[in-house]
């Protein structure tokens, strides 16, 4: 079947592949905006792909499409310049037996006594009894230190959220707006313990053929004609705010609200600048791919007041002129979001653009 008319039929809105946590338990590590859904990935790699090819997503995120590109015994490389987004993607592929991690945890000391609460913001310490912060501190110090980079996500995913597996007083998963409670005192080694456990559950491969770096998708730290298809959910103009979003967990991996900021002008969401920025990406994604090989962009339309920008066409008519030739646009209408009062609801799509490198 054509592969436009594959993808068409939308199979990640069917059974068993509808709900957002399809797939791996590993998928659900730790909490990120916009990501794409696992099924969504699953069967775009899966139609576009044979087995040993290469596959790049060159805004990986949480690894979202690395980690079904793995599952289907495909090669695959992984870009992101947030420094939150590459943590998350690493820990996916440093697999060790559990045993190994349980070990580590069960044999380390937490000594708090010269912990100093003084060098944390106070919009950080809002958020937890201070006893769990520094235990927190401790526990990430020591993980950095010996480059438990799968700890390191675990710990990352649980740092903040509304459940009691969660360090943090009561507040978003995604986002850390204002804690709802008064933080109390969360042990972190059994919870810790308690999230790893869930990433094991469904099992997976310890090896795997994955490479991800943090960089710039501008630049691609890859070698030319080696990719034969990317799948990626780029960003959608300034729709989103990566830093923002994350900046409790960025603010755990050292990045100050200076830091936040400078990273904030590095990313691809300025609104002024994104389409000279996806025309910088659509010139590397050229020098990469094969001839004839596949990009497909999962691209979400940008509502500004009453004016609707098509994402999508604007990315096509930029990559044409690289070089790129249009397959087609597959449309995937979004169910409205039930939280927002019904006379401000809006219809929003996102867009499947195939692309060929010729």
């Amino acid at each position: 079947m054509d592969l436009v008319k594959k993808i068409a039929k939308k199979e990640w809105r069917k059974e068993p592949y509808r709900f957002q946590n399809w797939g791996n338990w590993l998928h659900r590590m730790s909490a990120y905006v916009g990501k794409i859904k696992p099924s969504m990935a699953h069967l775009l790699i899966k139609y576009a792909s044979n087995k040993e090819d290469v596959i790049l997503d060159p805004f990986c995120g949480v690894g979202t499409v690395l980690l079904e590109a793995d599952f289907l015994g495909r090669k695959s490389i992984g870009v992101d310049l947030s420094p939150y987004a590459f943590c998350i993607s690493q820990a996916k592929f440093n697999r060790v037996h559990i045993d190994k991690h349980f070990k580590w945890l069960d044999n380390i000391s937490l000594d708090l006594s010269s912990v100093n609460l003084n060098s944390c913001s106070p919009f950080m310490r809002q958020f937890y009894h201070s006893k769990t912060l520094k235990e927190i501190l401790v526990v990430l110090e020591l993980i950095k230190k010996e480059k438990k980079y799968f700890l390191l996500g675990c710990l990352l995913g649980i740092i903040h959220g509304h459940r009691p597996g969660h360090l943090s007083a009561t507040t978003s998963l995604v986002i850390p707006y204002n804690p709802r409670t008064k933080p109390e005192y969360r042990e972190v080694i059994p919870r810790l313990k308690s999230k790893v456990l869930r990433m094991y559950q469904d099992g997976f491969n310890l090896k795997s053929n994955c490479q991800i770096f943090n960089a710039d998708s501008r630049d691609l730290p890859i070698h030319e004609n080696s990719v034969d298809l990317v799948v990626s959910s780029p960003p959608y103009f300034n729709t989103l705010d990566y830093v923002n979003d994350n900046r409790l967990r960025l603010e755990f991996l050292g990045y100050s609200k200076d830091g936040r900021n400078k990273l904030k002008k590095e990313l691809i969401q300025n609104k002024m600048n994104y389409l000279d920025d996806m025309e910088r990406v659509g010139h590397e994604l050229n020098r990469v791919i094969k001839p004839n090989g596949l990009c497909i962009f999962i691209l979400g339309d940008l509502h500004s007041g009453n004016t609707i920008i098509n994402t999508a066409q604007e990315v096509k008519s930029i990559y044409e002129k690289i070089g790129f030739s249009s397959l087609g646009v597959v449309e995937d209408s979004m169910p409205k979001n039930k939280a927002i009062p019904s006379k401000i609801k809006r219809n929003k799509s996102d867009r499947i653009l195939i692309l060929k490198n010729n």
